[in-house]
């Protein structure tokens, strides 16, 4: 039998826990606090009792007390797969790995719905170079309970190797219940843990996954600083994303939408007045506050060297609009406006040497105050 490593038998104790808050009723938990009381329990709900003990002392690491009860669960309720699967879960936590994986291939005989079982054999299938029968393991596991509370932990043993992230890529193509858990409610991991699920799901070929449902993990990404990942991702999964500026006619606006920060985010400044410009696009806005304010601004990721940046802020009547300007720079609202020059009729250019300073580039466009509505569009950004 493959050995299995002692983060194994962690993650065995955290599926206990869980299954020790799913066990019971009134009768059992009476007797998992209080042990002396399970004899005055009828013999199916005695067996939960011990099963809820077993659950308990395999939490806390104690395998040979959880090996006694899981005992007593068996000769209770021997057909029960949850009774032997906990004796091996005990037999395994006490480091006694024959008779744990006897007592698991039992289990298995009466049925793949006990979560150790499954874990079990996929720690072994990992162990034993098969990823794909392990990846069907976890699978079959958070198809029951997505939210399993190790499931990030079950998650970093397919995330450790190529061969280990296909397998776990090919179920997540399927969609499964547990995608949520994986891409969205993935609580505050650290950073090489993002940037590896974050390759896992943009190698992925097939279904679009669409733009909503990696925005999370995206935005993820940036707040830890993985910005280059964060892109890579945005431009695998999201069928309308650029590798320049997104959206330059502002024909997809995102304003009631979660901000993403490749896409145009709106300002919410009650000094700002946005209205959606033609069919063809642009974006009218108005100033009203005493100062200039931006009023859009999106993420970039230029390589460094030259470029020039172009754009369009006209008025109605088509002249250059006055105290109209765009920024771009490594912290948001930096006021700094590149020095552009006016090619009339309300276009302007700009160019810009961009060294390695940062990843991603806050690019703003900003506004005076003003008593007419200016159409900022044809934004273009291109290396020289």
């Amino acid at each position: 039998m493959a050995r299995l490593r002692p983060s194994s038998v962690a993650m065995l104790g955290g599926v206990a826990l869980f299954a020790a808050l799913a066990l019971g009723n009134g009768l059992d938990r009476l007797s998992a606090t209080r042990p002396g009381a399970a004899q005055w329990v009828p013999g199916p709900l005695r067996a939960e009792a011990w099963r809820a003990e077993a659950a308990r002392l395999l939490g806390a690491g104690d395998g040979a007390g959880a090996t006694e009860m899981a005992t007593q669960a068996v000769r209770a309720d021997p057909i029960d797969p949850r009774s032997t699967a906990l004796l091996g879960a005990g037999q395994l936590t006490d480091r006694k790995a024959v008779p744990a994986d006897r007592s698991f291939r039992v289990a298995a005989r009466f049925g793949w719905r006990d979560p150790l079982t499954q874990i079990y054999f996929m720690n072994a299938g990992l162990a034993g170079g098969q990823p794909r029968l392990a990846a069907l393991r976890l699978d079959a596991v958070l198809r029951q309970a997505p939210f399993l509370p190790v499931r990030d932990m079950l998650f970093a043993e397919f995330e450790a190797t190529p061969e280990r992230r296909a397998a776990l890529a090919e179920r997540l193509a399927m969609k499964p219940s547990w995608t949520e858990s994986y891409l969205i409610r993935s609580g505050d991991l650290p950073l090489p843990t993002l940037q590896a699920r974050a390759a896992i799901v943009a190698s992925m070929k097939g279904p679009d996954w669409n733009c909503d449902t990696v925005e999370p993990l995206v935005t993820k990404l940036i707040g830890k600083g993985g910005i280059g990942d964060a892109k890579q991702l945005w431009l695998a999964q999201c069928s309308y994303a650029s590798p320049g500026i997104a959206d330059p006619r502002f024909t997809r606006l995102r304003r009631n939408a979660n901000p993403v920060a490749f896409e145009w985010n709106l300002a919410d400044s009650g000094d700002v007045a946005l209205t959606p410009g033609t069919s063809e696009g642009g974006l009218l806005a108005r100033v009203s506050g005493p100062t200039s304010l931006p009023i859009a601004w999106q993420m970039i990721t230029p390589a460094p060297g030259r470029y020039r940046v172009s754009w369009t802020a006209q008025t109605a009547s088509g002249a250059a609009a006055k105290g109209a300007g765009l920024s771009l720079s490594c912290v948001r609202n930096d006021r700094q406006a590149l020095a552009a020059s006016d090619l009339g009729k309300g276009r302007f250019e700009a160019i810009v040497t961009i060294d390695g300073t940062c990843p991603g580039r806050y690019l703003t466009l900003w506004l005076a105050p003003g008593n007419e509505d200016v159409r900022f569009d044809s934004l273009a950004i291109s290396p020289l």
